[in-house]
């Protein structure tokens, strides 16, 4: 990881960071891995971080196993509103249910611990597909609802 002080002028980041590889963890836990090739820092009155290069959240259960996790072209995230925008081939995955979110752009809220989207979404479970538009969700994609689904294939995996 290479860490490069620039400025503290509005257009230029004060901070770039590549090859980025960070763990957060509660109360001794590991919460969650982020790992993205460009980080890009601005400490403006409305600091925030862009990955303008793509990144992978790994989401951590409470005894450390992966539980899910989320790949974007590009995020951006508020330190003060404590939320982050994925935009981009945003995909989230959950290991246990074997469930796949696949949609264009998602809000993610650490306070609130959720994820949420008004665009189109689709959801791959093991025996169907379910598509819509809008859809929240913890952030551990363990329990989602989409606001409007347009559709439901059932999927047999036999034929």
């Amino acid at each position: 990881m290479a860490v490069v002080k620039l400025s503290s002028k509005d257009s230029i980041p004060d901070v770039a960071v590549y090859n980025v590889h960070v763990k957060e963890s509660e109360k001794g836990i590991m919460t969650l891995e982020l790992t993205a090739p460009r980080m890009i820092s601005y400490q403006t009155r409305d600091a925030y971080t862009e990955f303008p290069d793509g990144l992978r959240i790994i989401f951590f259960d409470s005894v450390m196993q992966p539980k899910s996790e989320l790949t974007a072209n590009y995020g951006i995230s508020w330190d003060s509103r404590s939320t982050m925008h994925a935009r981009g081939n945003v995909i989230i995955k959950n290991f246990e249910k074997h469930e796949q979110l696949n949609t264009e752009s998602l809000l993610y809220d650490k306070n609130k611990r959720k994820v949420s989207t008004e665009e189109f979404v689709k959801i791959t479970q093991p025996d169907k597909i379910i598509t819509g538009r809008g859809m929240e969700s913890d952030e551990l994609f363990g329990n989602w609802s989409i606001r409007n689904v347009s559709g439901t294939i059932y999927v047999d995996e036999n034929k």
